[in-house]
């Protein structure tokens, strides 16, 4: 039955076409009956609109209570104001109007932050304030239903790909699940990767339970990588480019092939520099160099590492050994300025220890001076070769 009026269906939800005055008799609601044209609207108990449909064609089956929609688009509302704007292929209103299916092609924006949905699957509760997107389980769909294909979300800042997500309005919060990567729009050029990522849009800022891995490129292609940085936990605040990361923590630096681990990191990436403020464990494999601290600081930029407290610093050449306070090491050239309690030993060509309060020179090659001053002077232990 093909019509075109005014009626109100079973499940409470109005059918308008605003250019037709007479209503369908009750009776022709009990069979099948199909709309052209025409707007559904749902409203809650205190006449506040919940959501606005328009279709090219609307069937309801009264066996089922749902009505099928083809050819959609429309708004979704929270406390009578309009919060997304809403087109897809086809969908179906379930209980009541209290739960809406919209399935194929479909894209969702909320209008107030520019926040942009697009997949193959929705699920709208309006009176939870939840939108689902993505694979759904436990549903009641038919199979031609089902979404097979991830969720985009984005906004001017950032965008994300996700199995699936849901998106709290009142909290203005994102849970996004299964093969999370979500990037940046703007420079930094940013990557966040996890099996699981809760981006509160409000607040700019992502978080992590789960294994995150924050990647940064050159630019704007995202080909050219530049920083890794994982660990167990996280979050990064995208409106001041700070990243934090613990538990098991790894930083790699691609251009001077230097891992440096500890257990939490907080990386400026603007500044370009990471904080390490629990013991750190450095190698730079390709100059076989390794060093222990209590912390570290790393400017990324001037490719200089400051490290703090119980500083051990090992280089293969000659195996040399050095121990202070206090060590700042320029990774590209090698040079080490070290301070506080310095003991440089070398184990070959000759066997030599030296100690004072200050060394420079090159951990690498180990061509290391150690400097004494008016109230320390150097100490040097010689072991001859054939000793």
């Amino acid at each position: 039955m093909a019509v075109g009026a005014v009626v109100l269906f079973g499940l409470h939800t109005y059918v308008s076409r605003s250019s037709l005055t007479e209503s369908i008799p009750n009776e022709a609601i009990d069979a099948e009956l199909t709309l052209q044209a025409v707007t559904l609207e749902q409203p809650d108990v205190d006449g506040n609109l919940l959501w606005r449909l328009e279709a090219d064609s609307v069937k309801y089956v009264p066996e089922t209570q749902r009505a099928e929609l083809l050819a959609l688009e429309g708004e979704f509302y929270e406390e009578g104001k309009k919060i997304y704007t809403v087109v897809a292929d086809e969908g179906e209103v379930q209980q009541n109007g209290d739960t809406l299916f919209l399935r194929g092609n479909l894209v969702a924006t909320r209008i107030e932050d520019d926040l942009t949905l697009v997949g193959e699957l929705l699920k709208w509760q309006p009176k939870l304030g939840l939108l689902r997107m993505g694979n759904f389980e436990n549903e009641d769909l038919s199979e031609d239903m089902l979404a097979r294909s991830p969720v985009t979300v984005s906004d001017p800042q950032m965008e994300a790909i996700a199995q699936s997500l849901v998106v709290n309005n009142k909290e203005n919060r994102v849970t996004m699940s299964g093969d999370v990567v979500a990037k940046s729009k703007v420079e930094p050029w940013l990557t966040f990767a996890s099996e699981a990522l809760t981006w509160l849009t409000d607040q700019s800022l992502i978080e992590a339970d789960q294994m995150l891995t924050v990647e940064r490129f050159a630019s704007e292609d995202y080909e050219t990588l530049t920083e890794r940085l994982v660990g167990q936990t996280g979050n990064a605040r995208l409106d001041e480019n700070i990243v934090t990361i613990e538990q098991s923590v790894q930083l790699e630096s691609l251009s001077e092939g230097l891992t440096v681990k500890s257990d939490r990191a907080v990386w400026d990436v603007s500044a370009q520099t990471v904080e390490m403020d629990r013991p750190v464990d450095i190698a730079q494999p390709a100059r076989q160099l390794t060093a222990l601290a209590n912390q570290a600081s790393i400017d990324l930029a001037e490719q200089i590492i400051y490290l703090v407290g119980n500083v051990r610093a090992n280089g293969r050449e000659n195996d040399t050994r050095l121990r202070a306070d206090r060590v700042t090491w320029a990774t590209s050239t090698q040079q080490v300025e070290a301070e506080g309690n310095v003991r440089y030993q070398q184990a070959a060509n000759p066997e030599a220890t030296l100690s004072g309060p200050r060394a420079v020179g090159n951990i690498e090659d180990g061509t290391l001076v150690v400097i004494g001053d008016a109230s320390n002077s150097v100490v040097t232990e010689i072991v001859p070769e054939d000793f």
